[in-house]
């Protein structure tokens, strides 16, 4: 199935990168799922724009916020068991 020139209205930039990705496998013909074989994984996450984008969800959404004492950022739930 190939769909060309159809572009809804309000689409992310940067999510639009997938939009031109090639065809590519997510699980491998005559393989069990794997997320590390995935060709479709390998191709978004070589993406900047794509891997931007899933941030800025994240850090919009408040599921990772900063710590301006130490400069890093975390998800909302994460706890450490070392306190």
């Amino acid at each position: 199935m190939v769909r060309k020139n159809r572009k809804p209205k309000n689409r992310n930039a940067k999510l639009m990168t997938a939009a031109n990705m090639p065809p590519l496998y997510h699980t491998l013909p005559s393989e069990e799922f794997n997320r590390g074989k995935s060709e479709v994984l390998k191709w978004l996450a070589e993406r900047p724009a794509l891997i931007e984008y899933v941030y800025d969800q994240a850090k919009n959404k408040g599921e990772i916020i900063y710590d301006a004492t130490t400069g890093k950022w975390q998800g909302v739930y994460w706890e450490d068991d070392d306190e």
